[in-house]
């Protein structure tokens, strides 16, 4: 995501990006920490919406809070831990066979040489949400940007 400021004070304050990757967790971690500066804003999608000069600098003040009292690394310590603790799933480009027999494979030739390019024949492969990541010193970049910004436009 492109999230741009609408009228920054410094350089800092006029452009943040995040992979898709990256912003949803980031984006979820300000709904549940500021839900009434939040409520309403469609944050997930680069459609322009975001906050105005005021609520940048709520979100701020409150990420700065949760970044002193040590919050935000907690929380990301514990989403991170809690990623890792996810179990395995079953391939799904190989349906967990460790091999594919899907129409195009066979087509290929892949299937003789054994394998599955996904889960590396083992037939499983990590959970989707274990692509999204979340850290403390990604937040502290947000924060930094959303301070500076004059309120922002998700792009």
């Amino acid at each position: 995501m492109d999230v741009c400021g609408k009228a920054p004070t410094s350089e800092t304050g006029e452009y943040f990006r995040n992979n898709v990757w990256w912003w949803c967790p980031l984006w979820d971690y300000c709904a549940e920490l500021a839900p009434d500066l939040t409520e309403g804003i469609s944050g997930h999608y680069n459609d322009g919406d975001g906050l105005d000069a005021a609520g940048a600098h709520q979100l701020a003040a409150m990420l700065t809070a949760e970044i002193e009292t040590g919050r935000t690394s907690e929380f990301a310590e514990k989403y991170t831990a809690d990623l890792a603790a996810l179990p395995d799933e079953p391939c799904w480009l190989c349906n967990g066979a460790g091999t594919r027999t899907d129409e195009l494979a066979v087509a290929q030739g892949w299937t003789q040489r054994g394998g599955c390019i996904s889960c590396q024949g083992t037939g499983k492969v990590r959970p989707d949400a274990t692509s999204y990541p979340f850290s403390a010193e990604n937040v502290a970049e947000f924060r930094d940007f959303v301070a500076a910004s004059g309120g922002f436009e998700i792009w």
